[in-house]
């Protein structure tokens, strides 16, 4: 079976740009982010004390966002949700906030969960993949989720605005990460002839799968995808969904019931930087 690629939108889901959001006199991902938690722990900040400081970014862009889309409820997956007290420190900043916000069970895992749901109905065997910027985050029926973590000595960060190495060695690096991992899994999962694969990837991608920035540095590199597909070597791949990964969030809300009740979601994933998406539903529950 060979691979089918193509680019999932999924019914109601709208990527939102929010990386950059002017908020406080500064960028959202300044404020928000896996850097500025690194930054606070070389300063000394203790990890009871990390989430805290990431609330009032938090709150101001919520704020923000929640008015500009006319959203009724906000929902949040990602990495850093795992911070130690995060949910009491939200809860306590987020006192008065009109607009309710949900965390994730399973922050870290609920958007790549939500990618094998896409593929219940046409996949026996699927496999599901949320790509970010510090990790790989795997799952497939019947084995054990893994995450798969970058290392950031042999594959660096290449920041927005960066120059990009000349010789070009960074995006095949990238790739064989990722296919790595993709590859690495599947034998440990028994999946190697998977007939559906999730591809969530951090970064803009059109209709033709070409890809945006993020710091794997492989903005404009339209052969990403396949070549991804190619290096893992799983030659049963069958059909392959691949989308944004804040848009795979928006899919973990749709399927949410504490949000059966909301219309318009601001989906948030806060891992290495912000991400956002958009879930518009006709009606509650929807």
């Amino acid at each position: 079976m060979s691979h089918r690629p193509r680019r999932y939108r999924a019914p109601g889901v709208t990527p939102l740009e929010v990386w950059n959001l002017s908020v406080l006199g500064r960028e959202l991902w300044e404020l928000l982010s896996a850097p500025r938690v690194e930054a606070d722990r070389l300063a000394g900040v203790p990890e009871a004390g990390l989430a805290r400081r990431l609330m009032p970014g938090l709150l101001a862009a919520v704020e923000v966002l929640v008015h500009r889309h006319a959203v009724d409820a906000v929902w949040l997956t990602g990495g850093l949700l795992c911070l130690e007290d995060f949910q009491p420190a939200l809860a306590e900043a987020a006192q008065g906030l009109r607009c309710p916000i949900h965390l994730a069970e399973a922050p870290r895992f609920a958007p790549v969960l939500a990618g094998l749901r896409l593929l219940s109905a046409s996949a026996a065997k699927p496999l599901a993949l949320d790509v970010g910027q510090t990790s790989v985050k795997c799952v497939s029926p019947g084995a054990p989720p893994r995450v798969f973590e970058r290392d950031v000595t042999a594959l660096p960060r290449l920041f927005i605005g960066m120059p990009r190495p000349a010789d070009g060695h960074h995006i095949p690096a990238a790739i064989h990460f990722i296919a790595g991992a993709l590859r690495s899994f599947a034998q440990d999962a028994g999946a190697t002839a998977s007939d559906g694969l999730c591809l969530a990837l951090p970064c803009p991608l059109d209709d033709a799968l070409l890809p945006g920035g993020c710091t794997y540095g492989w903005e404009g590199h339209a052969p990403l995808v396949h070549e991804l597909l190619a290096h893992a070597g799983l030659p049963e791949c069958g059909d392959v969904l691949v989308l944004n990964d804040a848009e795979l969030s928006a899919e973990a809300a749709r399927g949410e019931p504490r949000l059966a009740g909301h219309a318009r979601i601001l989906c948030l994933t806060l891992g290495f930087g912000p991400g956002g998406a958009l879930l518009e539903r006709a009606a509650p529950g929807g």
